[in-house]
């Protein structure tokens, strides 16, 4: 900033000498040079005060009159195996005469930003002219070099579309390109720009003048919504929801308008994220939002005594978690409050001003369909991707493939109806539970004569053919277990399928209603597809029993003992299986294991220092112990099936290490996804 702006001090005489002796300025008359000196102002700049710096945009241009100053440049230096590292470099010492921002054919800068930082080294003295006045002297006098006002025309532009909001974060290179695209126009007093209801290909940004937005009811009857001035962008949302246009526009006064068509605006969205997010950020700003009315709304009572709400919008099958303020924010959702009457009614409400949680929560909801009238598309995700991370995320696809069988919810009823529901009885539940339990009693007390049977029995390879379709039926009933379990509660299923996870078959189902309830039978769902595990491991091993076949015997026994592994796999922690899922709903926390992480990255070397801190942190204490118990007990199980498998193969390892080895490479592999978030927190 300049020390201070003076009275004229130096005369109009004066000034026209030095206008006249820049090469750019020559060949004015003396009544243009007049014109431009008494457009021009005087500021003062002490030693080490900033004239103009490097990289910002240009919006001024100067001429000394007294005093010097240094011209330096940002250079960048290279360092081997180091962090590159910027240098100043000098470029030159300018005094009086000597020119900010012009050279001998007109400007310096042709990309509209400054490419050097000029610092006052001595009291500086200068006369300077904003950008749109110089525009303004260029248009009047068109004898003047084209070039010069056509690179201030560039340089306007670029200005002010770096001063609309969705653009206020684009690069300077990206804003060039943008500037370029532009077209201008002129409007007359009175103009309609666009009607209400029609489509658009275009939104306009205005550069000067005064635009009206009026829109009308389903009456016929007509109200003003806003007045526009200028700098600000409009008629961007239908270019981005596709809709018909939601008002009228219509010039006050004289306007020059700059013109951004839709292809350039899809292109900006699907290349700069900044830009995406700010047009969402606009639109929800601009619009009156109102409530989905399918959504229901369902209260429930947190674990530390919060009340919480649940949505569902059974258009897409989509819950939303909403706090006290959420549902506050909910209910002004009527259709006629803008954001920025629903912010003030929070702040009035909740003594909290929050714009931008306002608009947060209404772009989340916006976009998973809980508002009716403001739909957005977005254009960006795909586009904004690397050719890489577009390729990585297609290979991961096809190795995480699943398929869903339209709405089960009907089906599942029905049989739900016609019998299951006795599994779920007093005395369902009773003789399931003895089943299991007495099934892994025979399981344990067979294992022994299992594997010598396995060791003098010929073409035992074909038990392990028959497992992997039993395997498929394993997988599928966990899932049935969860569904059922859910239909007890009364809640729907609407989504199950099959897939594979890399090379395992896997089938999942949809209980996302059951956030609807509370975290009890949140957990018993969660854990039903285990017990069904333990439970067709339980049958399988009473069979043993009652089968005198030495192979089906030694089949029912590896599909019990495959059955229980992956009952205890699924109980983890360290990923998002039904345990976490369990661990989760136990201790009420949302996103626990990220929780988790940023607690043992950020707070745990403290509370190591005062372990009075632990206990603000119980659920994330709880999730690491899970975590370590879980890793020692997969170990073990891994140690167990390790020696099953040696002594059936009459194989004997050579030392303890070799033992180990394989056990602790398991438990390397389970924690490797929650390695990696510690890893990624703690860059």
């Amino acid at each position: 900033m300049p020390e201070g702006i003076e009275k004229m001090s130096v005369s109009l005489a004066e000034r026209q000498v030095l206008i006249k002796e820049l090469v750019c300025f020559s060949m004015l008359k003396p009544s243009e040079a007049k014109e431009l000196a008494s457009l021009m102002q005087e500021e003062t700049y002490s030693p080490g005060q900033f004239i103009v710096v490097e990289d910002e945009l240009v919006d001024r241009v100067y001429i000394l009159v007294s005093g010097e100053a240094e011209v330096t440049h940002q250079v960048m230096v290279k360092k081997h195996l180091k962090k590159n590292r910027v240098n100043i470099a000098p470029l030159a010492v300018i005094g009086p005469g000597d020119a900010i921002g012009l050279n001998d054919t007109g400007f310096f800068s042709t990309t509209g930003k400054r490419t050097a930082t000029v610092t006052a080294t001595t009291k500086v003295k200068v006369l300077s002219i904003d950008l749109k006045s110089l525009h303004l002297f260029l248009q009047a006098h068109s004898h003047l070099q084209t070039k010069m006002y056509a690179a201030a025309t560039q340089m306007l532009r670029v200005r002010l579309i770096k001063q609309s909001l969705p653009f206020v974060k684009l690069s300077y290179e990206r804003t060039q390109w943008l500037a370029t695209q532009v077209e201008e126009i002129q409007i007359a007093p009175g103009t309609v720009i666009f009607q209400q209801g029609e489509k658009g290909d275009s939104c306009y940004l205005i550069r000067s003048g005064h635009v009206e937005i009026e829109a009308a009811e389903e009456d016929g009857t007509k109200h003003a919504l806003a007045t526009l001035k200028a700098g600000t962008l409009f008629g961007e949302a239908t270019l981005i929801t596709h809709d018909p246009r939601n008002a009228t526009a219509r010039a006050m006064d004289e306007c020059e308008l700059l013109v951004l068509k839709h292809k350039h605006l899809s292109e900006l969205i699907e290349s700069e994220e900044n830009v995406a997010k700010m047009f969402m950020t606009l639109m929800v700003d601009r619009s009156r939002p109102l409530r989905n009315p399918h959504v229901s709304a369902h209260h429930r009572i947190t674990a530390d005594g919060q009340s919480i709400v649940i949505l569902k919008n059974p258009d897409n099958g989509s819950y939303f978690k909403l706090s006290t303020e959420g549902w506050f924010i909910w209910e002004q959702l009527d259709g006629k409050k803008t954001m920025h009457a629903i912010t003030m009614a929070l702040s009035n409400e909740f003594n909290t001003f929050a714009p931008d949680i306002v608009a947060a929560l209404l772009s989340k909801l916006a976009k998973a369909r809980f508002i009716s009238n403001l739909a957005v598309v977005d254009e960006s995700a795909e586009g904004r991707q690397s050719h890489f991370t577009r390729v990585t995320k297609r290979l991961r696809q096809l190795l995480e493939f699943q398929y869903a069988f339209g709405d089960a919810d009907g089906w599942l009823t029905q049989v739900y109806n016609k019998g299951i529901y006795l599994l779920f009885s007093k005395m369902g539940k009773i003789l399931m539970s003895l089943l299991a339990v007495t099934g892994f009693v025979i399981f344990l007390a067979n294992t022994g004569s299992t594997i010598d049977t396995f060791e003098i029995m010929p073409h035992v390879w074909w038990i392990f053919v028959w497992l992997v379709p039993c395997t498929v039926l394993s997988v599928a009933l966990h899932e049935l277990g969860h569904a059922f379990a859910t239909k007890s509660f009364g809640y729907e299923v609407h989504y199950m399928g099959v897939g594979w996870y890399w090379m395992s078959p896997v089938a999942f189902t949809d209980t996302s209603d059951m956030w609807l309830s509370t975290r009890g039978p949140r957990i018993v769902v969660n854990l039903a597809g285990v017990f069904t595990d333990t439970l067709v491991a339980g049958v399988a091993s009473i069979l043993i029993l009652l089968i005198a076949n030495p192979y089906v015997e030694a089949f029912l026994w590896f599909f019990a003992l495959y059955t229980y592994i992956n009952a205890f796999r699924m109980l983890s922690p360290l990923q998002e299986l039904d345990g976490y899922y369990v661990l989760m709903d136990w201790v009420d926390k949302p996103h626990l294991r990220q929780a988790a992480v940023l607690w043992l990255v950020k707070k745990f070397p403290k509370a190591l220092r005062n372990p009075s801190l632990f206990k603000n942190n119980l659920p994330e204490v709880y999730y690491w112990l899970a975590c370590i118990v879980f890793i020692i007990l997969i170990s073990l199980l891994t140690l167990f099936v390790q020696t099953v498998v040696f002594k059936m193969l009459g194989l004997h390892a050579s030392n303890i290490y070799l033992s180990l080895s394989f056990p602790i490479f398991i438990a390397i592999i389970s924690s490797l996804g929650v390695v990696g978030e510690i890893r990624n927190q703690s860059d």
